[in-house]
């Protein structure tokens, strides 16, 4: 069979289809299209001694200027992603950046509903209008981004419901003028959203003791989850996290880089800031290269200092006995995931490498290889209703990456049946947009490459799911 695409020797590692066996790999026009068999390819790529698995769909991260900025792209890509949704937006930097710099992945987006774009407290007109300006410009929902940026519990729920509305997705990073971004706000967040779908932003980073034991916070987030199966979640395991380190004259601005300060026993304000700088308590994101790095004390601050204050901050918040216990939750009497999901909340921040963090876990034996496989390619893709997503059976989106399981390193990856990572380095271009059929007519204006998702299809709007493992 004459293919576009021939990948010879590799272990292919396909749960969902069950196959585990050494294959050569046909593709064609995006698709894969033989397995076995004669074939030739105008490229080919020699893959023996690698393992094959299906295109890892980090399904949480930050490429907008809003959060993380458009190098995140790049850094994505380089730790052999196949799939990315952008938590923040606004489309229009999505539009403007992905196409450009999408390094030829697939990339969603459900951008943010802002203070500063509605006001904290905004009517329902106001919601619906927002939301459907958003899909029109290829959407897959809304985000509350209300650990950062809080609305009213009130407006909150308006946006919960006009997005189940609608069937399309929505997040909620815990937190509102109510609660902030900790335990509370996670309990808010669920009884505000009873009734209706949700996905719940990383779990792990409500339970890091500010309010009372992490133990506790654990305990208290892993029953509501239990008791609520409306709600899908996700969790990271990074220690680091990013946040605004903007100032207005002494205020700070973000609500979670006030959170930070607090816990770490600085004054919530700009003095604060500056001297957790100058202790290395906070780093200070800033762009190195191709990518952003964290550099700490006088070069951070200098930098912080010189840019305006207008730069992302990064503080050693999260737990990583947290991060561990909310991978690796299961239901009672079952073998599934209590947290579906596993994201990075990278991006733009310092913290990618999706696969690489739960290859750690195969190594010491609390993960199978089937579960690794499960949380960042097979349940995103079920969750975010890309059924040609998350194996790679005949006919599959050619969507894989090729991993030396020795050294954890993915080698290549692929988006669409196109090279996006070839011998470590990112050497794919443009993207295709993940769009709901609201952004059809748009996209085909703009002439830009997509793949249509339809919410409804997937595992966010069905009460039955599991790990089918």
């Amino acid at each position: 069979m004459k293919c576009d695409i021939v990948l010879r020797g590799g272990f292919l590692f396909d749960p969902e289809n069950g196959v585990k066996k050494e294959t050569d790999i046909g593709i064609l026009d995006g698709k894969i299209a033989v397995l076995d068999g004669p074939m030739s390819g105008a490229r080919e790529w020699n893959l023996t001694g690698k393992t094959v698995l299906p295109g890892v769909i980090d399904m949480h991260v930050h490429v907008t200027q809003e959060l993380g900025g458009p190098i995140g792209y790049y850094m994505a890509a380089k730790s052999g992603v196949s799939t990315i949704i952008d938590y923040a937006g606004p489309m229009d930097d999505i539009l403007e950046h992905a196409p450009k710099l999408g390094c030829g992945m697939n990339v969603g987006c459900l951008p943010a509903a802002l203070p500063g774009f509605l006001g904290q407290d905004p009517s329902r007109e106001e919601v619906e209008g927002f939301l459907e300006d958003s899909l029109s410009k290829g959407a897959l929902g809304l985000k509350i981004l209300g650990g950062h940026y809080p609305l009213t519990p009130d407006a909150s729920r308006r946006i919960v419901e006009a997005c189940n509305e609608k069937q399309v997705f929505v997040a909620w990073h815990a937190g509102s003028t109510e609660n902030r971004s900790n335990i509370y706000g996670m309990k808010e967040a669920v009884e505000c959203s009873e009734g209706f779908r949700l996905l719940m932003a990383h779990i792990n980073a409500y339970c890091r003791g500010n309010c009372y034991s992490y133990l506790e916070e654990l305990r208290d987030a892993f029953a509501m989850l239990r008791d609520h199966p409306n709600i899908i979640a996700d969790s990271h395991m990074a220690v680091s996290n990013g946040t605004n380190g903007f100032c207005e004259g002494n205020e700070v601005q973000d609500h979670i880089t006030q959170n930070c300060l607090r816990s770490f026993g600085y004054a919530a304000d700009r003095q604060g800031l500056e001297k957790a700088i100058r202790d290395g308590v906070a780093g200070v994101i800033v762009q190195r290269g191709p990518e952003n790095v964290i550099v700490f004390r006088e070069e951070g601050l200098s930098c912080w200092q010189e840019a305006g204050t207008a730069l992302y901050v990064s503080f050693p918040a999260n737990l990583p006995v947290s991060a561990a216990a909310c991978l690796l939750e299961r239901r009672p009497g079952s073998r599934e995931f209590l947290i579906e999901l596993a994201a990075t909340d990278g991006g733009g921040f310092p913290r990618n490498g999706l696969l690489k963090r739960l290859l750690a876990y195969y190594k010491l034996g609390y993960l199978s290889l089937e579960e690794v496989v499960y949380k960042c390619s097979i349940a995103p893709a079920r969750v975010f209703a890309m059924p040609g997503k998350g194996h790679l059976g005949v006919g599959a989106d050619a969507d894989l990456a090729a991993v030396d399981l020795s050294t954890e390193e993915t080698v290549l990856s692929f988006a669409a049946g196109r090279p996006v990572l070839e011998e470590g380095k990112v050497t794919g271009s443009g993207t295709s947009l993940l769009i709901t059929p609201s952004g059809v007519a748009y996209a085909a204006k703009k002439k830009l490459s997509y793949q249509i998702v339809r919410p409804q299809d997937g595992w966010f709007y069905h009460a039955e799911r599991g790990t089918g493992l």
